[in-house]
């Protein structure tokens, strides 16, 4: 257990203990267990929350959100089920406005001071209906990982109704404010930092276009309520508000359409704004807050080139920042050691990278999820570098351990095991993928067991492991990461390579890494023979697309040729549909056309 952590439960449990009037209230409790969480103490925090879930919303929300990240960090079918449920009891106890909380406040008061009865009732009545709306957003996300239609449907229905209590509640919250201002009482502090987007006009929910609420409150109702109060209750409504602005924002085309059918869109300018206000705040949910933002400019912000096809290292320098300011906070967390070792992959570093990442999954001990998430990211840097024998040790113990994807991990263990030669182990390996696969709708799953498929009347060379090894380098967008020094020896894997079947893969990849390698002539050609070379093809549909993207990219360089770049970008969004990943290209062409769209005639997008 962490120094820290054990230090916070023997002050919980001792002020918990034998005493009329514990000095802890649920508000510092529940920020208390979140902290143990983030710093390496799972299990005390789940021991904590679990031990006062009864007694409060804020504790039962801790203990519900506990399940929810496991579920996210391992997205394993089991505890994908265990999160929905605790969340659904989570929310019809908020939703029940039973009194649990009252009995709560007897045993833990904030102050000595008696609050009235109606601003203690308002406050809860705040926190509960957040709560709800969090526990519907959360599982809103928990059924977009099926990645279907009908889980499309369900997750949108969620995000309705989490949506209609949002924007309900950043009224009120808004209004209450702006309530206190007029009466010259106090001002709501501004929690902008230097390192997010600040708040435009006021750091408030609904940003510039907040609209006044159409409920009426009572006015000495509005006074018991103190700023510090406020804050917290505008920092809750916040975190919800600002991931859901989040997520509906980067949702691919295809799905966006369903989104706005069910009558919202998403902001990314405002769903930051108001994470970065919540990370500030003194609710339970700023380390949270604080961790969705790092997830966002180290994760998705590069993943799906959200500032350019040509800016993968743009978020390390928010990223950089926050982690410098919340440093005291979670020194040895193993999460903010796991974002640390993603900073500098976008920076190229990846030997400082392998290092952090080996240090977090120490940190990480016990803690299995996390503890994967870290093997994961070993094994990739070890697969960059070509150190086969590594990365394979790295993906036999993720296929044990793992519940995620066995087919997933077996496929990668056996290319591993190939590109060092081992081919007739290869190929007894490949056999077993197919059979492994759980569910069709899986993108990932669907695409390794056809490329399994092929392997089971032809054995395949060490050369057919190596790039298939590349293919998954180049799909999960990893080459940007690589020094001039490692991208070299991958440039060799493609010259080994001969057959003829492989050629358009091959042409794009090498095309891949020379425009990394800023040798865009050569890239170009290179690109231009993978088109070639893939005409009349019917498999491997994905390679025309990802080809032109990556000729877009490289045209959208220059002012001269940028309108050849957008055209590129228009005939893949027109043109090319239901092939492998579409999803994720189509966000990246989705956001480059907005760029170009925004700024005409602009060079490095």
């Amino acid at each position: 257990m962490a120094e820290g952590t054990k230090s916070q439960m023997e002050d919980l449990n001792g002020a918990a203990g034998d005493n009329d009037e514990p000095v802890f209230d649920d508000i510092e409790m529940a920020r208390t267990g979140i902290n143990m969480l983030l710093n390496n103490g799972f299990d005390e925090a789940f021991a904590l929350f679990d031990k006062y879930k009864n007694e409060s919303p804020l504790m039962h929300s801790g203990y519900s959100f506990v399940f929810f990240m496991q579920a996210l960090m391992s997205f394993e079918e089991e505890k994908l089920g265990e999160a929905h449920k605790v969340l659904q009891e989570t929310e019809k106890k908020c939703a029940s406005n039973d009194g649990f909380v009252k009995s709560f406040k007897k045993k833990f008061s904030k102050s000595k001071k008696k609050k009235s009865e109606n601003a203690l009732n308002l406050e809860e009545r705040i926190t509960n209906q957040v709560i709800v709306a969090d526990c519907l957003l959360y599982q809103a996300i928990l059924v977009f990982t099926n990645q279907d239609i009908p889980s499309y449907v369900k997750g949108g229905w969620l995000l309705r109704k989490a949506w209609k209590i949002y924007e309900k509640l950043h009224k009120e919250v808004t209004q209450l404010t702006e309530t206190l201002a007029q009466n010259k009482i106090a001002k709501l502090p501004n929690f902008s930092s230097s390192v997010d987007p600040a708040p435009k006009n006021n750091p408030g929910p609904e940003g510039p276009n907040h609209s006044e609420s159409n409920g009426s409150l009572d006015d000495n109702e509005d006074l018991e309520l103190t700023v510090d109060v406020l804050s917290r209750l505008l920092g809750a409504v916040n975190f919800g508000y600002g991931t859901f602005q989040l997520c509906i924002s980067m949702v691919p085309p295809k799905i966006l359409k369903l989104i706005e059918f069910f009558g919202f869109e998403g902001d990314r300018e405002i769903g930051l704004n108001c994470l970065a206000f919540t990370s500030h705040s003194k609710d339970m949910k700023a380390p949270l807050a604080t961790l969705a933002l790092l997830w966002y400019h180290t994760v998705l912000r590069p993943f799906f080139a959200l500032d350019g096809a040509n800016q993968f290292q743009a978020g390390t320098k928010e990223a950089e920042a926050i982690i410098k300011q919340k440093e005291g906070e979670f020194t040895n967390s193993s999460l903010f050691l796991f974002f640390q070792g993603r900073i500098h992959r976008l920076e190229k570093k990846n030997d400082l990278s392998l290092k952090l990442y080996k240090r977090a999954l120490v940190e990480a001990k016990g803690q299995r999820e996390i503890e994967l998430m870290c093997l994961y990211e070993i094994s990739w840097c070890h697969v960059l570098k070509l150190q086969w024998k590594e990365a394979q040790e790295g993906f036999i113990r993720l296929q044990k351990e793992s519940k995620w994807s066995q087919a997933y991990y077996t496929y990668l263990v056996a290319v591993c095991i190939g590109s060092q030669g081992e081919v007739e182990a290869a190929h007894d390996i490949f056999h077993k993928v197919p059979g492994l696969i759980k569910r069709k709708n899986n993108q990932i799953e669907a695409f390794v067991g056809r490329r399994a498929e092929k392997f089971k009347k032809q054995k395949p060379t060490q050369e057919h492991c190596r790039l298939l090894t590349l293919e998954m380098i180049f799909l999960w967008h990893a080459l940007p990461t690589c020094t001039p020094e490692e991208l070299k020896p991958l440039l060799n894997v493609c010259d080994m390579q001969s057959d003829h079947n492989l050629m358009p893969l091959k042409c794009l990849l090498e095309g891949a890494l020379y425009k990394e390698l800023g040798e865009d002539e050569m890239a170009v050609n290179c690109l231009k023979e993978a088109l070639a070379r893939h005409q009349g093809k019917k498999d491997d549909q994905y390679i025309p697309a990802f080809t032109l993207f990556e000729l877009a990219s490289i045209y959208m360089k220059q002012p001269q040729t940028v309108q050849e770049g957008k055209s590129h970008l228009q005939l893949i969004k027109d043109n090319y549909k239901d092939y492998d990943f579409e999803n994720r290209l189509s966000v990246r062409v989705n956001n480059a056309l907005k760029r170009l769209k925004a700024a005409p005639g602009n060079s490095g997008v």
